[in-house]
């Protein structure tokens, strides 16, 4: 904040101000006058500061700010080192800007302002507005900062100031002070002076009593604060339009778009959008065929007839694993070897010539050799 700045370095210049030099003419050019500009008050503008005002009885105040043609605050200044708990020195400043008929006075040291309103009908010290303490300010007094602003020319412009002082520090808190004392103990005339103003529904006196215990007592807020808001439930995030280009896998064919946002005055129109079929789904990879665990063996060859002169070459066995010497065959194997004639030993011997002559009661010929007798 400007001002709080400004109000910076004039407390590091009224450090310097110390012994001799802390006189009134280099405070008031040094620390006062930089002050009233920092303020909105021009000391170079005979329409916002004259200095030197001349009062009654041959006396001068040492500088009268002005709003138009009006006098609206009178001040009367000392040294830096000098102190302001003169009460003479006070009271001759404010009964001289009361006769003037002028409303604010304060009396400063260049650091320290009090501020009088000066057509109070009570003692001077009981007159005082407030205090400002530049030094306690520029450290950042939360009540020195907030006060700095009520000595602006702003603030004297529009009745802050003296709203400020109404609800703060005069009337105010005096008829809030009387109501809670009658409101604590209401007199008969007091109370039947209330059920007169109500007029025709008349309330008894000892529920009057009651209210006025309960209606008094509630503290009025200080000037310039609000009464806290109701928590606003969030609003929803607005709906964003669905990409019409964009369909789900369990959509149907046909789909409604959604509703168009509101088209901006630079925008192009936009091309109302078509239903899209679905896209295809992949086709799903062949699965693999797992082998069965076990061979299966080929169904047994018919026998020919005797006699037949039909030549068969020998088929590999692929289907059933070859076996070895030392490996036993299984029951089953064993089983249909039986049946069809099958010995290791002719497996081990070879097939027979083709060129033997067919013996009609010999063992039949087979792929995997001849047959063995067989009894039925």
């Amino acid at each position: 904040m400007a001002l709080l700045d400004d109000v910076r370095k004039i407390a590091g210049v009224a450090e310097r101000l110390k012994g001799p030099v802390g006189n009134e003419a280099n405070t008031k050019a040094l620390l006062i006058e930089p002050t009233l500009s920092a303020l909105g008050w021009d000391t170079t503008n005979l329409d916002h500061v004259l200095r030197d005002w001349p009062m009654h009885e041959n006396s001068s105040i040492d500088y009268a700010l002005r709003i138009g043609d009006a006098n609206v605050m009178f001040i009367e200044a000392r040294g830096v080192n000098e102190n302001l708990d003169d009460h003479s020195f006070t009271a001759r400043a404010v009964d001289g800007a009361n006769g003037e008929g002028v409303l604010w006075c304060a009396v400063t040291n260049g650091l320290i302002y009090r501020v009088y309103r000066t057509d109070e009908l009570v003692p001077t010290d009981q007159k005082l507005a407030f205090e400002v303490d530049l030094s306690r300010a520029a450290v950042g007094s939360p009540a020195d900062t907030a006060n700095v602003p009520l000595l602006s020319r702003e603030s004297l412009g529009d009745g802050s100031l003296a709203l400020w002082g109404e609800q703060k520090v005069f009337t105010d808190p005096r008829v809030r002070e009387v109501l809670a004392a009658l409101a604590a103990n209401p007199s008969a005339a007091f109370l039947d002076a209330i059920n007169e103003a109500i007029g025709e529904h008349k309330v008894p006196r000892d529920r009057l009593r009651s209210s006025l215990g309960r209606v008094l007592v509630i503290e009025t807020p200080p000037p310039g604060t609000r009464a806290p808001a109701a928590p606003r439930a969030p609003e929803p995030p607005p709906a964003r339009p669905r990409d019409p280009s964009i369909t789900p896998e369990s959509s149907v064919t046909t789909t409604v778009p959604a509703a168009p946002a509101p088209a901006r005055p630079d925008a192009a129109p936009t091309p109302t959008p078509r239903a899209v079929e679905p896209p295809p789904r992949p086709a799903e990879p062949p699965r693999a065929v797992e082998a069965p665990s076990r061979p299966v063996e080929p169904p047994p060859a018919t026998p020919e007839t005797p006699g037949a002169a039909t030549e068969v070459a020998p088929q590999p066995d692929t289907a059933r694993p070859a076996e070895t010497p030392d490996t036993a065959p299984s029951p089953e194997t064993a089983a249909k070897r039986r049946f069809l004639g099958v010995s290791r030993g002719s497996r081990e011997s070879g097939a027979q010539s083709d060129s033997a002559p067919a013996d009609p009661y010999a063992p039949l010929a087979r792929p995997d050799g001849p047959f063995d007798e067989v009894d039925f």
